[in-house]
């Protein structure tokens, strides 16, 4: 295959100019393509295109990236096994930069101001939901920093292929990112492509692929004995001219009470840093919110009917009403927290999600939450981070809302359907993500099609009771004595 340059004189434009055309030819067939360059018929000669042309930099990247599209497509043509011709050639250059025109933004309408556009109507959504599009944008940024060339809607649209490739690849390397994120990352994007599309700043949407996930069954979160544990735990809550001076990471936390009875309670309400912690995460682990609804949270959200006895609150993330009742930890942590206060002021201290989470693993390291656990995660096509860790080294507030939905359905007193009513999750497959299977639930299948009938037999109670009340009251201190031993350990 012969691809050459040709004036074609019989089609001078009104200025004289003559356009080039692209010819290509085999041993059987002729054809050739309109460059869309158009010169003088001196500045052409032999094939080539002389330099004291007018725009000559821009001429020549014109023809010569025709020239290699027109290479790629041979290419193409041959590895699908087939013979290319300069007929079938042309077909499929043609199809192409009319694809790439279907593609083309309107005028001024460049990605970026697209994307600005975009995130000007999402204004009104929550801070949650906005906070995911400024991630986008960032790692976007990002992306187009380190390519050192500007990302176009062209390079996104009819190089979807290559643009996932490449965006991928460095949020892998350069990022550590996981496939799960990366899938969130384009969820937003497409919804920003199909806005795009819907003004007709682009004439169709790409498809995304989206990444394969890893699916964990064992979540991170605190089971109802950590929980307890946690809760009992007061070695660093404040205590009057107590010196925390040996722990460099504690300061003093104060929040003015504003309620009509805030002498009552000192005026000031004093906690450690590590003590706010402890109890925000309690909070969620109480009633399954997420952190971003922490800052949020006002004494009168409590609903004060002493039958109900409801916290309801608006979703960040949602903007959806949920309800929960409040239960012993998380209604000691609210009475602590409002006793004093105004009904308009905020129930917690503000603290960044960024210190919260630095801290609750400094403060479970300290109490010793040393259970073995793995976060493995997918990063392209390998899985790491399978080896076990430490318990405090990879939890974060995020595990206070999957510890409320499988400490619920621990308890066995309510069905799917309830608990996700809890949570606010619309759906089984969003619940599914926050459901942690571990070794103790899957030997909970022994006891299917049991042949013995436990219902006739006394339980382990009821015969430690016999036994105990044939011994005499000395054998009896002895073995409750034992008992309060084993308790304490």
């Amino acid at each position: 295959m012969k691809i050459t340059l040709k004036l074609e004189k019989r089609n001078k434009d009104s200025e004289g100019r003559v356009p080039i055309f692209i010819r290509l030819r085999d041993d059987n067939s002729e054809t050739i393509i309109n460059s869309g360059v158009s010169v003088d018929e001196k500045n052409f000669k032999n094939g080539v295109l002389k330099s004291k042309v007018d725009n000559y930099t821009s001429k020549t990247r014109i023809l010569n990236s025709s020239i290699s599209e027109i290479e790629s497509i041979i290419s193409f043509i041959k590895e699908d096994g087939k013979e290319p011709n300069p007929l079938l050639i042309k077909k499929l250059y043609l199809e192409k930069r009319e694809s790439k025109k279907f593609d083309t933004p309107k005028p001024n309408k460049t990605f970026w101001k697209s994307f600005e556009e975009w995130v000007k109507t999402k204004r009104g959504k929550s801070r949650g939901y906005t906070k995911t599009l400024i991630t986008l944008e960032n790692r976007l940024r990002n992306f187009e920093s380190e390519r050192k060339i500007p990302i176009t809607f062209d390079y996104v649209v009819s190089k979807t292929i290559i643009f996932q490739s490449e965006f991928e690849n460095f949020l892998w390397e350069s990022k550590k990112l996981s496939n799960n994120y990366i899938n969130k990352l384009y969820g937003n994007l497409s919804s920003f492509l199909f806005f795009s599309f819907q003004l007709g700043y682009i004439n169709r949407k790409p498809k995304i692929n989206l990444l394969s996930e890893l699916d964990v069954d064992e979540k991170i979160y605190l089971r109802t004995d950590e929980v307890i544990k946690l809760f009992n735990s007061i070695k660093w809550d404040y205590t009057e001219g107590k010196d925390y001076s040996k722990n460099p990471h504690i300061y003093i936390v104060e929040q003015k009470l504003l309620g009509v009875r805030s002498d009552e309670f000192g005026e000031i309400l004093k906690l450690t840093n590590w003590e706010v912690v402890k109890d925000i995460f309690l909070f969620l682990n109480s009633v399954g919110c997420r952190y971003s609804d922490i800052p949020f949270f006002k004494v009168n959200d409590f609903n004060f009917d002493r039958d109900t006895q409801i916290i309801e609150w608006i979703q960040q993330k949602t903007d959806k009403t949920n309800r929960v009742p409040l239960n012993d930890i998380s209604g000691f942590v609210f009475k602590k927290y409002s006793s004093g206060k105004k009904l308009q002021q905020n129930l917690f201290p503000t603290l960044s999600i960024q210190k919260f989470n630095k801290h609750l693993k400094l403060l479970l390291k300290d109490i010793k939450f040393n259970r073995l656990v793995t976060k493995p995660k997918k990063v392209g096509s390998e899985v790491i981070n399978t080896e076990e860790v430490k318990l405090w080294e990879v939890i974060s507030s995020h595990s206070g809302r999957r510890g409320f939905v499988k400490n619920l359905i621990d308890l066995g007193t309510m069905d799917y359907q309830t608990i996700m009513k809890l949570s606010s999750h619309r759906t089984f497959s969003q619940f599914s993500k926050y459901v942690s299977v571990i070794n103790e639930d899957l030997l909970k299948s022994r006891k299917l099609y049991s042949l013995v009938d436990d219902s006739k037999g006394k339980s382990v109670d009821d015969k430690m009771m016999k036994e105990f009340k044939k011994l005499s009251e000395e054998q009896k201190k002895m073995i409750l004595g034992v008992t309060m031993g084993i308790n304490k350990t």
